[in-house]
């Protein structure tokens, strides 16, 4: 069992268009029914969560021995207010995840249930915290760093996030369980605007430039956009980033390209899909361009990003 005398509770009640809400009272219930010492503390607002999980680690840490130990409950947008909180000062510090976003690809890569009480015991039951790959990724314009547990992606898939994120149909499918159709659909009407671009990579000290990117994906597991394999080898321990690369061409050959994705990954074997393996990359664009880390819109600006592997631990 563990050696946790007292769990944090991080809850993001409004993730997955309010199952975050329920799915804390079932783990406040059951941990409750095994007289395991718990506090709660609730984001309000977008950020909030790295302004708990900043005070949280610094109580953790003054007690030195790590008795104490936070739960993320949210999506993955919450794991990554999580993780930008602990920072590099507190990576050292583990954390549980419950999943109970609307896409859940973090959890779907690690093998975290989605069940809530089997992934409560998946926690209380590690012997030991998991030591799993991340990215780090710096923006030199910005000078700002940031962390991502699912992946970076400019151009096309984060055109598509950002409006998959403000379709006013999101939370009513979230709903339903069809947060993937969300996603299609914003894909669809993406496309015809999204323009290609100019991208120049480094990857394992060489330079390559694209005149059409279209789609540009880093990933740390296989899964985006609500699991979509769009990295099959991609994995959380081999100590390397997956990185995709889409030129734009018809919209026929896109979803041959997401079919191919879907059934078995066969899509890194076409000639329009570019696909590296590395420990380091550079990104480069020379105009404007939407960006995200799991989810999260960052800055629209032209990309200038240097992206490697960090390491967390989870209980799991």
């Amino acid at each position: 069992m563990s050696t946790i005398k007292r769990y944090h509770l991080i809850i993001n009640e409004l993730s997955g268009s309010g199952k975050g809400k329920k799915v804390s009272h079932q783990i406040c219930n059951l941990l409750t029914a095994q007289q395991i010492s718990f506090t709660v503390h609730k984001s309000a607002y977008h950020g909030h969560t790295v302004e708990l999980t900043k005070v949280l680690a610094q109580e953790i840490e003054q007690n030195h021995t790590l008795s104490q130990s936070i739960i993320v409950i949210g999506g993955d947008g919450t794991l990554h207010e999580v993780l930008t909180g602990l920072g590099e000062q507190y990576a050292h510090i583990p954390v549980g995840y419950i999943p109970a976003g609307s896409g859940n690809d973090f959890a779907r890569g690690t093998g975290i249930s989605k069940d809530p009480k089997k992934a409560l015991n998946q926690i209380l039951t590690a012997q030991q915290a998991t030591k799993l790959d991340i990215i780090e990724y710096y923006d030199n314009n910005q000078q700002n760093k940031g962390f991502a547990v699912n992946n970076v992606g400019i151009g096309f898939d984060a055109a598509v996030v950002k409006r998959a994120n403000h379709s006013p149909s999101k939370v009513f499918l979230n709903k339903l369980g069809l947060s993937s159709f969300v996603y299609f659909a914003s894909l669809v009407q993406v496309f015809f605007k999204q323009s290609a671009f100019h991208l120049t990579i480094t990857t394992n000290c060489k330079t390559t430039q694209f005149e059409d990117a279209f789609l540009v994906i880093i990933n740390s597991h296989p899964y985006f956009g609500g699991g979509i394999p769009v990295s099959p080898k991609a994995s959380q321990t081999d100590g390397k980033l997956d990185l995709i690369i889409l030129p734009k061409h018809s919209f026929a050959n896109l979803l041959y390209l997401f079919v191919l994705m879907i059934f078995g990954g066969k899509h890194l074997n076409h000639k329009n899909v570019y696909y590296y393996q590395a420990q380091n990359i550079s990104l480069k664009t020379t105009s404007k361009m939407d960006s995200n880390a799991d989810g999260e819109i960052l800055m629209d600006q032209p990309i200038d990003f240097q992206i490697k592997i960090s390491s967390r631990y989870f209980w799991i």
